[in-house]
């Protein structure tokens, strides 16, 4: 109810004043669709392409931390690159008695992280507590989404066989996520890999004969793992062959160091390929291992510290993977492409 004059004097101001924004903003609107041919169309995807682009998204991924001077370099070197999504491949502590040591390293990237259990993360019952508790985790297993990308952390240090609770997940999970209109990309972290070339190879086999058909017929273009301390990639693979061949970008990587001499100097292109990608990145902290075996399907493999930075590009049709060291070089370059 009004009760004098001056409430009805503010009263028609207020509405006057909403009458002329509602008018601005619907000069704005028509004036927007005549520039544009009259389409109401081309305005709604000016909007969606304002509202979903990737360029410049940094997700970060790296394994096998300990609690060392190196752990910490690469937890810096991981802050400098100032990444969206940091996701882990397991093994956060070793020969501790205590996760705090982790807990305390961590905690400038906490916020951002999404992890894996590795095996000596649940080695002791107190330090898995310590772990999940830290970060949160209902389940040693979980699905993420991070902008068009649907990421699986898969406990290789649970049951995973056919037919178990874990299995189920994953299986149903990736039934989901393959027929989602927004996402592009499927990608799973974990601890230990699918091709080993170093620690534990025969369960390395089971893992593959048990998740490589789940894998491959759901379309998963990464599985980024840890456990061996080093770094590699493979070609995209399937069925336990390589299949697409790359193509390159002959630009000088000027950052490779001398003794990176033997590495590629060039980009690995990948467009549209069907195969999976396999990368270890063991290389957060622990001691690094020497590589024993060396396989054809491998591209490269190093035994350096540092992380896998992932740039999401071309408004996320494009994911650029970069391995870097702590010694602030670019060791590896690929990019994968899809239309």
């Amino acid at each position: 109810m009004l009760n004098n004059n001056n409430d009805f004097i503010c009263y028609k101001y207020r509405i006057s004043s909403y009458i002329i924004q509602i008018s601005i903003i619907s000069v704005m609107i028509l004036l927007f669709f005549s520039l544009n041919n009259n389409n109401p169309t081309i305005f709604a995807q000016k909007l969606h392409s304002q509202f979903t682009e990737h360029d410049d998204i940094n997700i970060v991924a790296a394994g096998d931390y300990y609690c060392n001077d190196e752990t910490e370099d690469t937890i810096e070197n991981i802050i400098s690159v100032d990444p969206e999504l940091i996701i882990t491949t397991g093994d956060h502590v070793k020969d501790e008695k205590s996760a705090k040591c982790w807990i305390k390293m961590s905690e400038p990237i906490k916020d951002k992280m999404k992890i894996a259990i590795g095996n000596h993360d649940a080695e002791f019952s107190k330090i898995y507590k310590q772990i999940i508790n830290n970060h949160n985790l209902k389940s040693p297993y979980y699905s993420h989404v991070f902008k068009n990308i649907h990421f699986i952390s898969l406990s290789t240090e649970h049951p995973y066989e056919e037919g178990s609770k874990q299995y189920k997940f994953i299986q149903d999970d990736l039934k989901k996520s393959s027929t989602n209109s927004n996402i592009d990309w499927i990608i799973v972290h974990q601890h230990k890999p699918l091709y080993s070339t170093n620690a534990d190879m025969e369960e390395s086999e089971r893992i593959k004969d048990t998740f490589l058909p789940l894998f491959e017929k759901y379309g998963v273009d990464l599985v980024i793992s840890g456990h061996n301390q080093y770094y590699e990639r493979t070609y995209p693979m399937s069925d336990n062959k390589v299949i697409g061949l790359e193509t390159k970008d002959q630009e000088s990587m000027s950052e490779l160091t001398e003794d990176d001499d033997d590495a590629d100097d060039s980009k690995s292109i990948y467009e549209n390929t069907n195969g999976i990608i396999y990368l270890t990145v063991g290389t957060a902290g622990d001691e690094l291992q020497q590589i024993n075996e060396k396989e054809d399907y491998y591209i490269i493999q190093k035994e350096r510290y540092g992380f896998l930075n992932l740039k999401l590009e071309n408004n996320g049709k494009t994911i650029v993977g970069e391995f870097h060291t702590n010694n602030d070089k670019i060791l590896d370059n690929f990019e994968i492409k899809k239309s």
